[in-house]
């Protein structure tokens, strides 16, 4: 699913952009809880990529204005390498890589980093063993699958 799906019927329910805002919601969460348990100050990116122009961004994303804030905007404009994402800041500029509108690595140094890909695929490969969170993540809707 991605966010040009809203409007979309599949197993015959059609994708709102509340079920869509629910979805993305459920990974910033899990993104949270993640953060919360390492106790990180802040994550850090990196090889930031922007999918569009400005210009041609803005034009893409007509149709689902009401899902970009202007801080997102902002984002979108502004974020370069080795800036410190806050806690907020996290939850926009992941936003954006779930949209596929931006791509960057996303980390706290030696400790974590969350990989976004197509059609929501998440991962995150961390310091320590996610396991005491798991029912957490889980919690939010997510399937979670280990690898070792």
């Amino acid at each position: 699913m991605t966010i040009s799906d809203i409007g979309k019927t599949f197993d015959e329910e059609k994708l709102t952009i509340e079920d869509y805002k629910k979805t993305e919601d459920s990974y910033i969460n899990a993104i949270h809880l993640i953060i919360d348990y390492l106790s990180l100050p802040y994550l850090k990116v990196d090889d930031v990529i922007r999918s569009f122009s400005l210009e041609m961004f803005q034009d893409l994303i007509k149709d689902y204005r009401e899902l970009y804030s202007e801080e997102m905007m902002e984002h979108y404009s502004n974020v370069k390498n080795k800036d410190n994402l806050s806690k907020k800041k996290v939850d926009v500029f992941c936003r954006l890589l779930i949209r596929e509108n931006i791509g960057a690595k996303v980390y706290y140094p030696r400790r974590m980093k969350v990989f976004i890909g197509y059609d929501y695929l998440m991962g995150v490969h961390m310091s320590k063993p996610l396991d005491p969170i798991i029912p957490l993540i889980e919690e939010t809707g997510l399937f979670i699958e280990k690898i070792s």
